[in-house]
């Protein structure tokens, strides 16, 4: 089952909110907004370090140096 990037929320492909495709991938999305969040800035969450652990309240990956 794949993870919305925006807020890490597991999403049924069937019944995803929205899904756009970015550099050959699909990302689907549990609500407009997060939808919405991911297609202003899809390089902030399609990243290749996608598979890092990102915090399930904020979305926001671990790095150092993630501004937001």
């Amino acid at each position: 089952m794949p993870r919305d990037p925006v807020c890490g929320m597991n999403v049924n492909e069937d019944r995803a909110a929205g899904r756009s495709e970015y550099r050959g991938r699909s990302y689907y999305f549990c609500s407009d907004r997060c939808k919405m969040e991911f297609d202003r800035t899809p390089d902030r969450y399609a990243t290749p370090g996608e598979t890092e652990r990102r915090d399930d309240r904020t979305g926001r990956s671990g790095r150092t140096g993630d501004s937001s």
